[in-house]
């Protein structure tokens, strides 16, 4: 049974239907604090990965720039709407679309990072152990490009 605890002043909310006992407007706050400074980070690191030709070139470093666009996207669109949630007890916008949009976003950006994450570590391992399967332009789009068209895409679509 869920307990709850609302103020009539609406200052202190406490909701325990998701087991964490912090109040709304703390959990606002530490939302605000590091996604402030997790924008300017993924802002400064893409920054140099893009404006820079040596690392922008670097194989490796592709995933990383797509994690890194991902997290731009999440950070700016379904954090935002979480830290509404939790400051005013309600969705930005409540209807069932904005509802299924956010649950899109949400959904995409959180899977596709992960699948990423996992293709990143076994793309280090094939660019390490196996350099030679990369030495063409065709092997290189068969085993790197290929592969993370393939995981945004289905993280998208899917």
């Amino acid at each position: 049974m869920p307990i709850s605890n609302i103020s009539s002043s609406n200052t202190i909310k406490f909701l325990f239907d998701d087991g964490i006992a912090i109040p709304y407007i703390v959990r606002f706050w530490i939302f605000l604090i590091s996604n402030v400074f997790s924008f300017i980070c993924c802002l400064f690191v893409l920054y140099h990965l893009l404006f820079d030709s040596t690392l922008r070139r670097g194989l490796h470093n592709h995933v990383m720039i797509i994690l890194l666009i991902m997290c731009l996207i999440a950070e700016l669109t379904t954090i935002p709407w979480t830290m509404y949630l939790f400051l005013y007890g309600v969705a930005w916008i409540q209807t069932p679309t904005f509802c299924m949009i956010w649950k899109f976003f949400d959904t995409a950006t959180y899977t596709t990072t992960a699948k990423l994450v996992g293709w990143a570590s076994i793309e280090r391992h094939i660019l390490i152990f196996h350099d030679q399967w990369v030495s063409t332009k065709k092997k290189r789009f068969f085993i790197h490009y290929l592969p993370l068209i393939f995981i945004v895409l289905y993280g998208v679509v899917v």
